[in-house]
């Protein structure tokens, strides 16, 4: 009996936290449109002239953000809110992404350049800013990186796990029904056909081509120029300066004061971030252990079922799905 007494009130108890966790969450996930200053200054209001810092972060995709990857739609409506704000003058990308989805990335790019008309940006690689997360840095007016930086990839890659010769080993067979011939085309139980191969290989240089013309335009240069620097080669930050994808080597510091000058701005621009209280940096915290794995496990189940293309630096060791 009380054995019983004790496993429900365990049960009721962590049934309580997760509840308590989920609401949280759901409350941080809205916090997102507060900023505070990063220069020491008040908290943001619409009245004070400023530059925002936006972070690209892990993988790109469409949707919302998570505590590890950015979110299409997210980054959309932070940029599609500061363009109504004429006190805002410019915006500081902060970029930390090995890639991710190519309509995702294109997303951001284009919005990135209609919003240059108006804004003045500014970007500051870290890590990794390869692939994705280069095509969207080449939508700037000027672009940062540190000596060590790992950038460029610029190439597409689209892949499906194929399991035929395991599931003959051991005698397993799949039946699969269809209507429409290439409907199975990235089925892993089965080779791909000569045509089917021929028509993927298209789809890649369609969306490579597209890439390496939107990387030119960003940069204003020729695609030519461009197109000798891309196929998926990777470069360190000094090595993207000497090549041109990048305009200086520096990192927040030189990425402000650059900001700063572009915006017209005596001394530094006040720079407002995105203000977590420290509640809200633990669920955070606790939401990168408790949905993490569930999240990559989603995104593999994902990709055994479905066509996958993404723009991500293969050369690098680390493949981020």
């Amino acid at each position: 009996m009380e054995r019983n007494q004790f496993l429900l009130f365990l049960s009721f108890l962590f049934s309580t936290i997760a509840t308590i966790l989920g609401i949280a969450i759901l409350f941080s996930g809205s916090s997102l449109a507060r900023y505070s200053s990063g220069t020491g200054g008040s908290l943001f209001q619409a009245s004070e002239i400023g530059a925002v810092v936006i972070p690209i972060v892990g993988e790109i995709h469409s949707g919302e953000s998570t505590f590890d990857s950015t979110g299409a739609d997210t980054i959309l409506r932070q940029l599609r809110d500061l363009e109504e704000d004429g006190n805002i003058k410019g915006i500081l990308l902060e970029i930390n992404s090995p890639g991710g989805t190519v309509a995702a990335s294109q997303e951001i790019f284009n919005e990135l350049l209609h919003l240059r008309k108006t804004k003045k940006i500014v970007v500051s690689m870290k890590d990794v800013a390869a692939s994705g997360g280069y095509y969207i840095a080449s939508a700037s007016d000027y672009i940062f990186a540190e000596n060590g930086t790992i950038t460029g990839s610029i190439g597409v890659i689209s892949f499906a796990p194929n399991v035929k010769g395991l599931l003959d080993r051991y005698g397993v067979g799949v039946r699969t029904y269809k209507a429409g011939k290439y409907k199975d085309m990235y089925s892993p139980f089965r080779d791909s056909t000569n045509e089917e191969d021929d028509m993927i290989g298209k789809q890649l240089q369609d969306t490579y081509r597209k890439f390496v013309e939107d990387v030119a335009k960003g940069r204003n240069k020729t695609v030519k120029s461009i197109e000798e620097l891309a196929e998926g080669k990777i470069y360190s930050g000094e090595d993207a300066f000497r090549n041109k994808l990048v305009d200086d080597i520096g990192g927040r510091r030189e990425a402000h004061k650059k900001l700063s000058e572009l915006c017209q701005y005596e001394g530094e621009i006040p720079l407002f971030e995105q203000e977590y209280s420290p509640f809200e940096r633990m669920i955070r915290s606790l939401g990168v252990k408790f949905l993490g794995e569930g999240s990559q496990t989603a995104k593999i189940r994902s990709l055994l079922q479905s066509q996958v293309l993404v723009i991500l630096p293969a050369s690098l060791g680390k493949l981020m799905l």
